[in-house]
């Protein structure tokens, strides 16, 4: 038994989870069932792995970065919580955790990845902000694109549209979820009260698709349909990583008293303008109403003559007439009219 403090890096958590990496969470979960003692380092710098991904296992002058071989490691070095398990039982384990990798992975990649909504309001900017500049500039589009080959080439083909590629691998993931909850039944863990390995695959694969805020996805929603798998997840979550769900609760806490009092100083700030933006609005109204009627005639202007003691009314004019020019001068009308009326 390895008896130099281990460290496990992965990338960082988010959504209630220690870390929002199938892989990663996995091998969390894994070392969390058989009390490994390990120092986890959360980081979002992928350079630090020798594989450029996460997560990596280092003891002593070793490094091991893929979930199988960091498995296979622990088991050596007697850290495991398969011992339990009959030779059927370990069978199933390596049957199931195949058909996770050739059924499941799939999707995920095409959901995180190459589903468009997806990464443009989720997957991109999470992981543009964990990483740091400048790496955040080219690493998603480097994960992205691994993503789509590792997709096309074992579900796609020459004579095979994306749409029915696309279709194709959520109809195998949700047939893999069905066989997961048939095999997990109404039994706390997969074999029974205890966990196993395929516990931990299974909550590393499903929990960020159960969690991530997901607009509408139908493999989320059939996930959510089967209800012992959540229940799975959200045991192990509760049970094993109960500090990642305290923090998601003081930083949603800490979101509604920044958004409460934001909205308080934002009422605070237009009270004292409140009063005199009512006043300045009834003065145009008025204004204009007043404008409006002098304009129509509808008032009248009484003029009384100081001297005489007599009164006349006035009416405002109404607006002057169009007046068409036809080439002489109008003084001259005028005067021929004046000659006239002599005669």
């Amino acid at each position: 038994m390895a008896t130099e403090k281990m460290k496990l890096e992965v990338w960082k958590g988010d959504w209630g989870l220690p870390s929002v990496d199938p892989h990663c969470l996995a091998v969390l979960a894994y070392c969390k069932f058989s009390q490994v003692p390990v120092d986890v380092i959360k980081s979002g710098n992928p350079w630090r792995s020798p594989s450029g991904n996460f997560p990596v296992l280092r003891h002593g002058n070793s490094a091991y970065s893929r979930v199988t071989d960091i498995f296979t490691f622990l088991r050596k070095e007697h850290w495991g919580n398969d011992s339990h398990l009959t030779t059927k039982e370990s069978a199933d384990v390596i049957a199931f955790c195949a058909m996770l990798e050739e059924k499941l992975l799939p999707a995920l990649l095409h959901l995180w990845w190459m589903d468009d909504k997806t990464y443009v309001d989720i997957t991109r900017p999470w992981y543009a902000k964990a990483i740091p500049f400048p790496l955040s500039l080219f690493v998603p589009q480097q994960r992205q694109k691994r993503a789509e080959v590792r997709v096309l080439l074992t579900k796609g083909g020459d004579h095979i549209t994306d749409a029915e590629t696309e279709s194709k691998i959520y109809k195998e993931a949700k047939e893999c979820l069905n066989l997961l909850s048939y095999k997990l039944g109404d039994k706390e863990f997969m074999f029974g009260r205890k966990p196993s390995s395929l516990d931990a695959m299974v909550f590393g694969y499903l929990t960020p698709l159960l969690k991530a805020p997901l607009s509408s996805n139908t493999l989320q929603s059939h996930l959510q349909q089967c209800t012992n798998l959540c229940q799975l997840c959200n045991s192990i979550l509760t049970t094993y990583f109960p500090v990642e769900l305290k923090e998601l609760a003081e930083k949603r806490k800490q979101e509604e008293d920044e958004r409460k009092a934001q909205g308080g100083r934002t009422d605070m700030a237009e009270f004292p303008n409140r009063r005199r933006n009512m006043i300045l609005a009834g003065l145009f109204a008025i204004t204009a109403m007043v404008g409006y009627a002098f304009a129509s005639g509808l008032i009248q202007v009484q003029i009384s003559d100081s001297e005489t003691g007599s009164s006349a009314k006035r009416f405002l004019p109404a607006p002057p007439q169009a007046v068409h020019r036809t080439g002489y001068d109008q003084s001259t009308v005028l005067d021929g009219q004046q000659q006239e009326g002599e005669d």
